[in-house]
């Protein structure tokens, strides 16, 4: 493992997310007063809005990523991209392919000791929806077809980046041994790496990164996308600990019931290895 590539516009890395949009999505997690989807698809437009900015130079936006989106579920139990254009975007093109843009609010320090709230523009690339099963082993599929590509038309590149967000239960398979096979593939510079975010109904304490299954609350869920999780490169345990998350060398991309602005640090711990190496 090194994961030590430069990211150039002629040597981009790939982004892939993976979103969960099927009926239990709908549900809103414990504690909070969204759904599932809707924290799940904010987190995405989110990093997405910050992929622009990052590669955003005096010179315009500078492709250093490319970035694809599927999500899962619908009535129909299909997996598919839901971003315009094609299913792996460079990051310049989604850029002039929102939705809409939206004004929102956040609180920031009003340098007096106090908060306030200011306006900022909002990216919407897509909108959540939940309906339907969880045909998770096949938007995998779709994951390691895309990426399977992408490696072979980027053999040096900084090896892909796999986020899922799902509320845990696969309703087509077991999704252990796909995943297994994305985490087996290798480039030059390291095999992808594969993140799960696991938004549960299962009102226990949430637990980010854990090194072992006995960290993770009795769920059956948890413990399937705790195996499906990369172990963290050296480095990404770095970013976490420079964030004062304190983790174990062992540790796993893997969170379970993360609220959105916890989702949002998994999503940037996920994508800071290689935005680090941007030239």
């Amino acid at each position: 493992m090194s994961y030590e590539a430069e990211i150039s516009r002629s040597n981009p890395s790939l982004v892939l997310f993976m979103i969960d949009q099927s009926k239990s999505m709908s549900y809103k997690l414990p504690g909070g007063d969204r759904s599932k989807a809707q924290e799940a698809s904010d987190a995405i437009n989110r990093q997405i809005g910050e992929f622009v900015l990052r590669c955003t130079k005096s010179d315009g936006i500078r492709d250093y990523f490319h970035i694809g989106v599927i999500g899962y579920g619908f009535t129909t139990g299909k997996a598919d991209s839901i971003l315009r254009g094609d299913r792996v975007n460079p990051i310049s093109q989604l850029a002039s392919s929102t939705l809409r843009v939206e004004k929102r609010q956040m609180k920031v320090s009003d340098g007096a000791g106090g908060i306030t709230e200011v306006d900022y523009d909002f990216g919407v690339w897509f909108d959540p929806t939940a309906s339907g099963d969880t045909p998770m082993c096949k938007a995998l599929g779709l994951a390691r077809d895309i990426i399977k590509e992408w490696m072979g038309n980027h053999p040096s590149s900084y090896p892909p980046i796999l986020i899922n967000i799902t509320d845990g239960q696969a309703t087509d398979g077991n999704p252990a041994d796909i995943a297994e096979e994305i985490m087996s593939l290798n480039s030059a510079d390291g095999a992808p790496l594969v993140w799960n975010c696991h938004l549960s109904s299962n009102p226990a304490v949430p637990v980010s990164f854990p090194a072992a299954e006995t960290e993770l609350p009795d769920d059956k869920y948890a413990k399937s996308l705790f195996t499906i999780s990369s172990r963290l490169p050296q480095q990404y345990i770095g970013y976490a600990r420079e964030m004062q998350i304190n983790l174990g060398d062992e540790a796993r991309a893997y969170v379970f019931n993360a609220q959105l602005e916890q989702l949002v640090q998994f999503i940037d711990i996920g994508t800071r290895g290689p935005q680090g190496q941007m030239q």
